[in-house]
């Protein structure tokens, strides 16, 4: 289908659309649009059923395809106040969860963290490309196929686009300010936008934040450069919260089953109390970790994080 011109047509627009916060579409969307038409009859029966079996192994998550470079184009008709001016080439194929990892095991000469392409060749048959790195998926017509991750409501949505030294009291505290020192290991480039959620909990272990970010581009965290969710946190009045916040992230993925990590801090003071706090995750959510964020700690200061460094403003 994809040697078509109007299908590619289709794929980019509703990827375009970003209709679940990510630039891709669903087979089903594919299916209920082409189901109809005599011309791809043969193709949307075969998929059809591919699609059904697919959702009856894994519990009826939707198939789809990403395709990274419609962001590119994206960004680039809104830099230049242009539409329309690309031409789409027919797609390299990837599959999601077929990648070489930071030190390739199964062939040392490929890049890590790239993945194998394919294409149909004239025959119909799926042939060998070359290995696709995230870079060339950006600039490249690269469809992945994969499925959706399935996480908190408020990430299923894309993120809008969008230091300060000491604290006094009672003053406003923001977060989500995060630097991504190992973008693929997070979240690799076949699995498209970062789906973050952090949580804050007072001195005492209550919770005063559990906020997503909403799907939100790659482009913003490569190069180790920082990303400024700029979200609010609480007013600090120390009466209230407490000397020290705790701060911790996750990479949200989704999966099958739940978990509950649990962390205890030790007593920062002879005769205080120790901290516990709890928190649920899904199984392939990326647990970054927790961090102590002081009062009297510089707003400069950046915490560490698994693969990232964090900071508030």
């Amino acid at each position: 289908m994809a040697k078509n011109e109007d299908f590619r047509e289709f794929v980019f627009n509703e990827c375009l659309k970003q209709e679940h916060g990510e630039y891709n579409v669903y087979f089903t969307k594919v299916i209920s649009h082409y189901k109809a038409k005599a011309k791809y009859h043969q193709e949307i029966g075969e998929l059809e059923n591919l699609v059904k079996q697919i959702k009856s192994l894994n519990g009826g998550i939707e198939p789809l395809i990403f395709y990274p470079r419609v962001e590119t184009i994206e960004d680039e008709n809104i830099s230049t106040n242009k539409n329309g001016n690309y031409f789409l080439q027919e797609p390299v194929g990837v599959f999601q969860d077929d990648y070489e990892p930071l030190t390739p095991i199964i062939d040392p000469t490929r890049p890590p963290y790239s993945s194998p392409g394919y294409i149909v060749d004239n025959g119909s048959t799926l042939t060998y490309y070359q290995h696709i790195t995230e870079d060339y998926a950006w600039e490249n017509d690269v469809w992945v196929i994969g499925q959706e991750e399935i996480v908190s409501p408020g990430n299923m949505v894309a993120a809008p686009e969008t230091i300060d030294m000491g604290r006094t009291n009672g003053e406003a505290e923001r977060g989500g300010i995060i630097k991504v020192l190992n973008l693929n290991a997070l979240e690799h480039w076949t699995s498209g936008k970062l789906e973050f959620r952090y949580r804050v909990n007072m001195a005492s272990g209550t919770l005063i934040k559990n906020h997503p970010f909403g799907k939100t581009k790659r482009k913003h965290f490569r190069d180790q450069k920082w990303h400024d969710f700029n979200n609010f946190i609480a007013n600090w009045n120390i009466s209230n919260i407490g000397n020290w916040m705790i701060e911790g992230w996750i990479e949200e993925d989704g999966g099958a089953s739940t978990q509950t990590i649990t962390n205890t801090f030790p007593a920062p003071c002879t005769g205080c109390p120790t901290t516990t706090i709890s928190f649920t995750k899904q199984n392939k959510d990326f647990d970054m970790g927790v961090t102590i964020i002081q009062f009297t700690d510089s707003k400069s200061q950046e915490y560490d994080m698994a693969y990232s460094k964090i900071k508030r403003k």
